[in-house]
């Protein structure tokens, strides 16, 4: 089924679906990570100095999500290198062979399992996805669609690697929030368990 799926969407062409999809993929780069934290600290310099500037995040704000990227990132990016480079699985290029299947670009790794765009994808939903509205959600939700498709459109991944890559973006993001919220957390807990209390009353 993974690979009836891949030949299916592979399949489908046209002038127009080539274009939208190549830039569906260059939305999912690693790189753009770049651009993306380099404009949320722009915004947070903006923010900072027009402190009435409602319509944007407040600080601290722009700060978590700033970190909960940066976080999730080094994460997801240590779990597909992990895989792509554990697992050696083959990218639908070399199972086919170029006479079949339908590419538009170079593979940035001879290797297929999980897809890196749709980890990315992922993780910039996740993390931003609290800290936006209705219809900001609905956009992320269609952009990680767009660039997982457009991975297997372009013949570079099955969908079986676009959904791992899904799952490490995921969990990338998921990490970031544990990490960020350990502080508050344990300070929950002694609230919840003041030690030095049971210490007295059990004279330790």
């Amino acid at each position: 089924m993974n690979q009836e799926l891949f030949l299916a969407i592979n399949s489908i062409r046209s002038p127009f679906i080539d274009e939208f999809m190549n830039f569906g993929t260059r939305l999912g780069n690693f790189w753009n990570m770049l651009w993306l934290v380099a404009l949320l600290l722009v915004v947070l310099v903006v923010r900072r100095k027009y402190d009435r500037l409602s319509i944007v995040p407040s600080a601290p704000v722009l700060v978590e999500m700033i970190s909960a990227l940066i976080i999730g990132y080094i994460v997801s990016g240590l779990i597909v290198s992990a895989l792509k480079f554990g697992l050696h699985m083959p990218r639908p290029s070399v199972v086919y062979g170029n006479g079949i299947i339908h590419s538009l670009e170079s593979p940035d790794s001879p290797f297929s399992l999980p897809s890196g765009h749709s980890a990315f994808a992922m993780l910039v939903a996740a993390t931003l996805w609290r800290f936006s509205g209705h219809l900001l959600r609905s956009i992320l939700v269609l952009v990680v669609m767009w660039v997982g498709i457009s991975r297997v459109n372009l013949g570079m991944h099955f969908l079986s690697d676009v959904i791992l890559g899904y799952m490490a973006g995921l969990f990338g993001a998921w990490c970031a929030y544990r990490i960020l919220t350990l502080d508050s957390t344990a300070a929950r807990r002694r609230r919840l368990f003041p030690t030095r209390r049971w210490l007295k009353i059990f004279r330790i």
